[in-house]
């Protein structure tokens, strides 16, 4: 029978839209399930051609040559009913899949011995409502619709189609022809951007071990992108990302540049599967489950950057015949030279000395015997106790211990012997035996050790490390440059030293330009450990006077020498006056700071103790008036010392006058301080004083009335206030800002008045001053 079109030939022409509609989801159904799809319809929904098995062809061409469809149409619907609930429970079984990891081909297959793809009813049943059923959870409803759909004519179940429908094609069957065509055109090799170097791979296993190790849920994630997009277990790179994001993994561009080459499926797909199978092997086997070559028990991650290519070193040439290099990088630098023993015990002796450790305290604990022999471990935990760790490295360590070993017995070392041997600093013992040693050659020796860490100096580094100097410093004269701080301001700990670079910096901000030759002496001249030393840079930079080569003195002594001394330095009255003074104004007793010299109650002390004892009392005495006080209260018959107690009663008269039991009409009286001088001021200041003054003196006390407020603050009347006082009565008055900070302090410079142990200010004198000031600008000329 002809048939006009293909819509007559599948019967849809009887059927309403919405049947039709409905007849259309089933096809695309079927095209799903179905695996032996030969012909192709067109499906009229989706606009594309799809396979439909024959048997439905057939029974689409029996509704349509049939004139009563009614009741057929009920059964068709019913049958795409039945296939979109098989498409349902086979979904529910690739969610388990791929949660569990279930491999349905080795359930089945062991029970088809004979491999014909066929198993009975109750084979095909036992597996899924059995072992599998609390895994993938179908009901016994659905068990049976999928062992009815997968029926062959025979009533045995075709268990293969199911599992190529789950899983795809099974990976453990026998080759037939097909595969061996598709052997003979193998997949295309990798490219070569994904492959990882040896470098990159360990630091990805690092990556892999830190996400594993914060046993985070990743499985969830991608299964709720499984069931939004249907995929087959891949993820786009974009998505792959965001998922990193939101549960909070951030890696850098360069890690995840890293994950993408590891994983990558495409060339915009990234197979999340693999991702989360190494992270649960990492999981279970930790390190091991990174690959084989971290199967061994002791294995570890190595993260050490590859080693730099010296193609000199590895030719066996010295670096140094390349040139002077303008890189100082501490990877760079030429290893250190091995010390001697010598050389080693002076830096001890240095470290000791400078900081005054006794070396007994850190050894006694470990000898309750004082045998005077320790373990050599306990030996090196006390040498680093000592702080030792900063002068010696582990091997200069091994090797004073290596000498210092008992011969008698290898197992000991004789901590007595290495005291003594930095003790020398300090003292030699035993020196009645040695008469020619001289006592203090040790210290001498050690002040003429180069700095630590300081390059050998050789001669020809003399003439342009001077040279460098000389243009240093007349660079910094002609232009007035300070030099200090702009090497401050890279000195961050303050320790005087700054690096080579840093030095360089400095150089070129000064604009002093020097040749490299003479630069790298300079630099070699002023190194140690610490970096350079600029301190001692400057120290030579400053221009000092020129000594005279035939007397001791300096020219400036001479100049004080020829004007003679001052005669009121060898007046005794004058002297005493002054002290006398000091004593009535601040309540010193001299009479406390020199009695503890004399723990014997002589009455007398030695000159250098008389002196310590006037200088911790306050009196400052120039050494001209001191050595008059000396001679003129010196002991008879002993010069060497002073009679304190006579000075101490010559001076206590001003307090309190002693005698007067043998004289009882002398009227004593108190004695009067001479004025301290006035406080000095330079131009600058001066200067700032007329000025604020010149402010000030637009409100006088005719106007402002601030005596009458100093008065109110000074109620003893003494004529003085202290600054905080002062600037209350200014602040009232609203005098306070009409003068800045440093005009203030200027202002009580100028008026200061030393009253007992304290600075005030002379507000009287204050106020005549702003009164004469102030009359003196309102006069009119004459």
């Amino acid at each position: 029978m002809d048939v006009p079109n293909e819509a007559q030939t599948l019967g849809l022409v009887q059927l309403s839209p919405h049947r039709r509609e409905v007849f259309c989801e089933g096809l695309f159904l079927v095209l799903k399930l179905n695996p032996h799809m030969s012909a192709r319809v067109p499906c009229f929904r989706h606009e594309k051609r799809c396979p439909v098995p024959r048997y439905i062809i057939r029974r689409v061409d029996i509704l349509a040559h049939v004139p009563d469809v009614t009741g057929r149409e009920s059964s068709l619907a019913a049958e795409i009913i039945r296939l979109a609930d098989v498409w349902k429970t086979c979904n529910k079984i690739r969610a388990a899949v791929f949660r569990v990891g279930l491999d349905l081909w080795q359930w089945y297959r062991p029970l088809d011995p004979e491999g014909n793809t066929l198993i009975s009813e109750s084979k095909f049943v036992s597996v899924l409502a059995g072992p599998l059923r609390a895994a993938v959870g179908l009901s016994d409803a659905e068990i049976a619709q999928l062992a009815d759909y997968f029926r062959a004519q025979d009533g045995r179940i075709l268990y293969h189609q199911l599992c190529q429908l789950i899983h795809g094609e099974d990976a453990g069957r026998e080759k037939i022809s097909s595969d061996c065509l598709l052997e003979a055109c193998p997949p295309p090799p990798e490219p070569e951007c994904h492959k990882l170097d040896q470098w990159q791979m360990r630091r990805l296993c690092c990556l892999l071990a830190t996400i594993a190790q914060r046993d985070i849920p990743l499985r969830p994630y991608f299964q709720d992108y499984e069931l939004v997009a249907k995929n087959d277990g891949r993820i786009t790179f974009a998505h792959f990302a965001r998922i990193l994001d939101f549960i909070g993994i951030i890696v850098s561009p360069e890690d995840f540049n890293l994950l993408v080459r590891r994983f990558i499926k495409d060339s915009y797909t990234i197979d999340y599967v693999e991702f989360l199978k190494a992270l649960e092997a990492v999981k279970k086997e930790g390190i091991q489950g990174l690959g084989p070559a971290y199967n061994h028990p002791k294995a570890v991650i190595d993260t050490t950057p590859p080693k730099l290519s010296r193609p000199e070193i590895d030719a066996g040439l010295s670096p140094s015949a390349l040139g002077a290099s303008e890189v100082f990088h501490p990877a760079l630098e030429p290893p250190k030279p091995s010390r001697h023993l010598l050389e080693l015990m002076m830096r001890v002796q240095q470290f000791v000395l400078q900081r005054r450790i006794r070396v007994s305290e850190f050894f006694r604990d470990y000898d309750p015997l004082n045998s005077g022999r320790i373990a050599p471990q306990q030996f090196r935990r006390a040498l680093d106790a000592m702080g030792l760790g900063a002068v010696l490295s582990d091997g200069e360590a091994r090797c004073v211990t290596r000498h210092y070993l008992d011969h008698n017995d290898g197992e000991r070392v004789c901590w007595r012997t290495f005291e003594d041997d930095c003790d020398q600093v300090f003292a030699i013992k035993e020196l009645e035996k040695h008469p020619e040693v001289l006592a203090g050659a040790a210290a001498d020796a050690l002040a003429e050790l180069p700095a630590a860490g300081a390059p050998e100096q050789r001669p020809s580094d003399v003439a342009p490390a001077e040279a460098a100097l000389m243009r240093l410093r007349a660079a910094c004269k002609e232009r007035a440059i300070d030099l200090r701080p702009m090497f401050g301001d890279h000195d961050e700990h303050s320790n005087g030293h700054v690096s080579r670079t840093q030095l360089r910096r400095v150089l070129a901000r000064a604009g002093v330009l020097v040749a490299p030759p003479q630069l790298r002496a300079l630099e070699r001249r002023y190194l140690d450990d610490c970096g350079l030393n600029y301190f001692a840079l400057l120290d030579e930079l400053e221009e000092k006077p020129v000594e005279s080569a035939t007397i001791t003195r300096a020219a400036p002594l001479r100049a004080a020498a020829a004007r003679g001394l001052d005669p009121r330095e060898t007046d005794i009255v004058q002297i005493l006056a002054k002290i006398k003074g000091k004593i009535v104004r601040e309540g010193v007793r001299p009479r406390e700071f020199l009695r503890q010299f004399d723990p014997r109650r002589e009455l007398v002390v030695a000159r250098a103790d008389f002196y310590r004892g006037l200088a911790a009392a306050g009196l400052a005495l120039t050494p001209n008036e001191m050595d008059t006080l000396m001679e003129v209260f010196s002991a008879p018959g002993r010069r060497r010392y002073v009679e304190y107690e006579r000075f101490c009663e010559a001076a206590g008269e001003a307090l309190a006058a002693g005698g007067l039991e043998r004289a009882p009409l002398l009227q004593p009286v108190a004695h009067v301080p001479p004025p301290p001088p006035p406080p000095h001021l330079d131009y600058e200041e001066r200067a700032l004083v007329a000025g604020a003054l010149a402010k000030l003196a637009k409100f006088p006390d005719q106007l402002s009335n601030i005596l009458e407020v100093f008065k109110d603050a000074d109620p003893q009347r003494c004529g003085s206030l202290p600054r905080s006082a002062l600037e209350r009565a200014l602040a009232r008055r609203g005098l306070l800002e009409k003068v800045s900070a440093r005009e203030r302090d200027v202002i009580y410079k100028c008026f200061s008045y030393r009253r007992g142990c304290r600075d005030e200010v002379n507000y009287r004198a204050l106020c005549n001053a702003l009164d004469i000031l102030h009359a003196t600008s309102s006069a009119q000329p004459c």
